[in-house]
């Protein structure tokens, strides 16, 4: 049987659950720090800057340009609305 001499508790049980729920999340995060690699290991991996590695992380993948990939349909996609523009006399 507990105890109920002493100090009251200033957490509640959520309070509490919530705590150990965060603890089991550090420690899962703990075990898996070794196997992740750095941003400085990604960037050498990926033959790019760690400045690089940082501004994708910053604007998480959302860039003006498309990606090599996609460029050439991507300008032909612009010609085209450009064609029909001019077409239109629009532009």
């Amino acid at each position: 049987m507990k105890s109920t001499i002493g100090r009251p508790r200033s957490l509640n049980d959520e309070q509490i659950a919530t705590i150990l729920a965060w603890h089991e999340q550090y420690l899962t995060w703990k075990a898996l720090r070794g196997a992740l690699k750095t941003q400085r290991q990604l960037a050498s991996d990926l033959g790019v800057s760690t400045a690089t590695i940082s501004r994708v992380i910053a604007c998480r993948g959302q860039f003006k340009q498309p990606s090599p990939e996609r460029r050439g349909s991507e300008l032909l996609g612009r010609r085209r609305r450009l064609a029909r523009l001019r077409v239109r006399g629009l532009v």
